[in-house]
């Protein structure tokens, strides 16, 4: 692995902190509740503190993600490998095209949230312009997954499966089935 560019470190620090989210959310806990069932070991500890470790935008020590990974019941190996999958497997942080009109259309329960906006986007577009395709960055798709209550990589997959089924139901019926 070659040294990693800051961008490469910042989107890092985000998936890492995409991978304590969804970690704290399996316990099924609000930031409240981790910070309570911490308090013991640490009462310095403040809700914005874990804001800003599940937002990427402080980096962790190794200390305080081992005593975070014992709360949660996590192995701390296990979380630094998804996040470095995240991180430099090429889903993350990259840019993504996403068909509106599939997603206004999808019956795909993890993109549900997101389904409305779809919707009033198509709606507002001009009639010649129904196929809307739009690309969005990594800040929108950090927006787009907190309103879909998932990580980045979770909705990266989620769109990303949207458009080959979409493109499958696009194609002509013969062009699906496998020639024989």
């Amino acid at each position: 692995m070659n040294t990693p560019t800051s961008e490469q470190l910042d989107q890092f620090a985000r998936a890492l902190g995409d991978t304590l989210r969804s970690a704290r959310r399996e316990r099924g806990w609000t930031r409240k509740q981790m910070r309570a069932a911490m308090y013991a070991r640490d009462d310095d500890l403040s809700l914005q503190t874990l804001a800003s470790y599940e937002l990427g935008t402080r980096r962790i020590s190794v200390e305080r993600l081992i005593e975070v990974c014992a709360v949660l019941k996590k192995q701390p190996d296990e979380l630094l490998r998804h996040a470095t999958n995240l991180a430099f497997s090429g889903h993350y942080g990259t840019r993504i095209t996403v068909d509106l009109l599939g997603l206004a259309h999808t019956t795909d329960p993890r993109l549900r949230p997101l389904q409305q906006w779809a919707r009033i986007r198509v709606q507002q577009s001009p009639a010649a312009e129904r196929a809307l395709v739009e690309e969005f960055d990594a800040t929108a798709l950090s927006a787009m997954a907190s309103i879909a209550e998932t990580t980045v990589y979770d909705l990266v997959q989620a769109l990303q499966e949207l458009r080959t089924t979409h493109d499958r139901s696009s194609q002509p019926a013969e062009a699906l089935s496998p020639a024989l």
